[in-house]
């Protein structure tokens, strides 16, 4: 337990600190194979794991068709930061503890952020107000915390608001800092849904629901007429350029994302059954134009998104395979949901990563990747002996 609590602060600071203690999180774990195999034999039995161990199984076969194997065993070898579930799983009797170091971990890294905000703190000669890993990472902690810090805000009485409301204007501060489109739409997203949720599967948690819903919106319009600039300037930014493309004065739809996505689905359609193969993208679309103003889009080694990566790369066996693993695990997190609405922090945070994933290729690097694997683990895995009411 200490050792997971100690590799999720690692993983919000920088790509060595998480190296450090994703690798000890791992020698524990291989360390006490013999007593945790059972457990683990347990969860291969979980639909959503086989599904999972499917697609990964499918993206391995396909760099036999990949033009760039290479690439292909490096996007493999980045899918080992899943054994965050497995390597999670054992501790679920510890959920509580594990759900507060994440939050934890979200407090460093949001203290990470303060120091680039108020004392001018920089890497590289840039502030660290988005954190030193990457702005859609720092996004998405944030984001994810407030929807835990939000729903403990409700759970329970007085005592608990007082600690959670302050947390939860502070992760919103955070998200802010960050800056990101991706995390501000899984925000939206998690409010409308994880709420939605809530009550209609938690047996008399409409009222908690609603309030937990208004108090997040609230918390977001206050703190974004504090310290929205950056993120409000993306967004008009977004906005400009869909009305210029509507009246037709640029030559793509919005921005470079629009462009790289246009370019991969071209190359798609010439393998659209299996894909060009894992790792292929860049290779397949090399000779594909898409005219664009700013930048050379073959500068870029992906779409800049999971599912438009996944099936350029896989094809639709493997877009099909991901998306019945994604429906299978959200059957069994809202099963899970019913009996013990406090996963509601870990299933909200889970919507935020599936969603932001459709403007990032969450797949290829393991600094997106972590935190889907652990939201995912808490959502799912066995129930804990005590229950927070």
């Amino acid at each position: 337990m200490l050792v997971a609590s100690f590799a999720m602060a690692m993983e919000s600071i920088s790509t060595a600190t998480a190296s450090v203690g994703f690798a000890s999180l791992c020698a524990v774990g291989i360390l006490r194979a013999g007593v945790l195999w059972p457990i683990w034999c347990s969860m291969w039995r979980e639909a959503w794991v086989k599904l999972l161990l499917v697609w990964i199984a499918w993206s391995a076969l396909s760099i036999a068709w990949s033009p760039d194997p290479i690439t292909g065993l490096d996007r493999l070898w980045n899918l080992k930061f899943l054994l965050w579930i497995p390597l999670l799983w054992p501790l679920h009797r510890h959920w509580a503890w594990l759900l507060g170091s994440f939050l934890f971990a979200t407090l460093v890294l949001q203290g990470v952020q303060a120091s680039g905000v108020f004392f001018d703190v920089r890497k590289k000669g840039m502030l660290v107000m988005a954190g030193m890993r990457h702005p859609t990472m720092a996004g998405m902690w944030d984001a994810i915390a407030l929807s835990c810090w939000l729903f403990l805000s409700v759970v329970s009485g007085w005592r608990m608001a007082l600690l959670s409301l302050p947390m939860a204007v502070l992760c919103a501060f955070g998200f802010f800092w960050a800056g990101q489109r991706a995390a501000l739409v899984g925000l939206l997203a998690e409010i409308a849904v994880a709420n939605a949720l809530l009550a209609v599967v938690a047996a008399g948690w409409v009222k908690r629901a609603l309030i937990r819903g208004t108090i997040g919106l609230a918390i977001l319009l206050v703190v974004y007429s504090a310290s929205g600039k950056q993120l409000v300037t993306k967004i008009n930014q977004a906005a400009k350029e869909a009305s210029q493309s509507l009246s037709g004065d640029t030559p793509v739809i919005m921005e470079a994302r629009m462009a790289l996505w246009t370019m991969s689905l071209e190359a798609w359609r010439a393998s659209p059954v299996v894909g060009r193969g894992l790792g292929g993208y860049a290779d397949a679309t090399k000779s594909i134009v898409v005219p664009f103003k700013d930048a050379t889009l073959h500068e870029f080694t992906t779409p800049h998104s999971t599912y438009v990566t996944i099936l350029t790369e896989c094809g639709l066996v493997g877009l099909g395979l991901f998306v019945l693993w994604a429906i299978v695990f959200f059957g069994r997190a809202i099963a899970m949901l019913r009996d013990d609405p406090v996963r509601i922090g870990a299933i909200g945070g889970a919507i935020v990563w599936f969603t932001a994933a459709a403007f990032d290729s969450f797949n290829t690097r393991g600094v997106f990747l972590t935190v889907g694997a652990i939201m995912i683990a808490l959502s799912v895995m066995p129930h804990r002996e005590t229950r927070l009411r």
